[in-house]
């Protein structure tokens, strides 16, 4: 059905539903560039009841201005409401819009914070961005499953207006506090429990068949439904450029330290890279942190620092066996010991 047809119907459909005449509906619809298609085909039956054939997309208006937080769409029949998004807020920089984005936008900004351009990688470190999307990923999963950690929009709006990272943060506490205990940098987790975790999680997706009621969730499951693809493609095999067939594979290790970076500055304790004691004298790294449903970490993933041969002879390089410590088996940073 072409769209001048689509229009037709939209403007008899409305004429209908609101006692106006087909000119008035025309108008109305032509005065309104921000209506949009909603309900997707769907079979209807035919005059003679046996073939099926696809019901058009309908047109929608939306609503001009923002909706209030508790909007039920009695203040505007039969027009869709318009939900607040981050990028509405004409107060905020860019960087916080982002920073609220969700499922996609947020981990960007995140990457961003933590992982700065330098000399090296004038644009950021490519093999860290490259997996950005594998956090909104995750992000989008956690939020599906577990609404009670999707942020409250009324208290999520207040952040943003206030344009300051800090309160967006603390609104998406929970979601990424339930990000940093998901992510790993431990294989046998990551293979064993995380991969299975989020091929179930696109299994759900692809066969995801509810009605989508408003656009802000069309664009959600698109978004979602890009992720997923892009997760398909990691694992589905393609001839590299020795001529071999391999898969492309995730760089899943990066996102699980910047989480733990910006729960350190929230919340304390060492992150990502921190030279500490342990308290039987030993020198180690932080390679991750292990963290609860609240406050500092409550273990951390270290390497032990050995005296290095060679080239690094003098030197104190981590070993490549990670090991598990409680939080109160860390006498505190190199730095700070006598």
């Amino acid at each position: 059905m072409t769209i001048d047809k689509q229009l037709k119907r939209a403007a008899r459909e409305l004429a209908a539903r609101e006692g106006i005449s087909y000119t008035a509906a025309r108008r109305r619809l032509a005065a309104e560039p921000e209506a949009v298609v909603s309900a997707p085909l769907t079979p209807a039956p035919s005059a003679a009841g046996t073939d099926q054939d696809l019901t058009p997309p309908r047109l929608y208006s939306i609503a001009r201005a923002v909706c209030a937080t508790d909007c039920d769409g009695t203040a505007h029949p039969g027009v869709l409401c318009r939900p607040w998004r981050p990028e509405d807020s004409k107060a905020a920089q860019l960087e916080v819009q982002r920073a609220a984005r969700l499922p996609i936008g947020r981990a960007g900004e995140l990457c961003n914070r933590f992982e700065p351009p330098t000399a090296t990688y004038p644009e950021g470190s490519f093999f860290a961005r490259d997996a950005i999307w594998l956090l909104d990923l995750v992000y989008a999963m956690l939020t599906d499953q577990h609404p009670e950690f999707r942020p409250d929009r009324a208290e999520l709006r207040a952040a943003v207006e206030a344009d300051d990272q800090a309160p967006v943060d603390a609104v998406m506490e929970p979601l990424d506090r339930a990000a940093a205990r998901l992510m790993t940098k431990v294989p046998e987790q990551w293979w064993g429990e995380v991969k299975p975790q989020l091929d179930a999680y696109a299994d759900v997706v692809d066969t995801d068949y509810r009605e989508i009621l408003t656009w802000q969730e069309a664009d959600d499951r698109d978004a979602v439904g890009r992720l997923v693809d892009k997760w398909r493609r990691r694992w589905t095999k393609s001839r590299n450029m020795n001529g071999y067939m391999e898969a492309p594979g995730v760089l899943w290790l990066a996102p699980k330290s910047w989480l733990d970076d910006l729960l350190v500055q929230q919340h304390g304790g060492h992150g990502y890279g921190a030279r500490i004691r342990l308290t039987d004298g030993r020198p180690a790294i932080v390679y991750a942190a292990e963290w609860s449903e609240a406050g500092a970490p409550v273990a951390y993933r270290v390497r032990e620092l050995e005296p290095g041969q060679y080239g690094n002879a003098g030197k104190l390089i981590p070993s490549f066996r990670d090991e598990l410590v409680a939080h109160d088996q860390v006498a505190g940073e190199l730095e700070d010991m006598a």
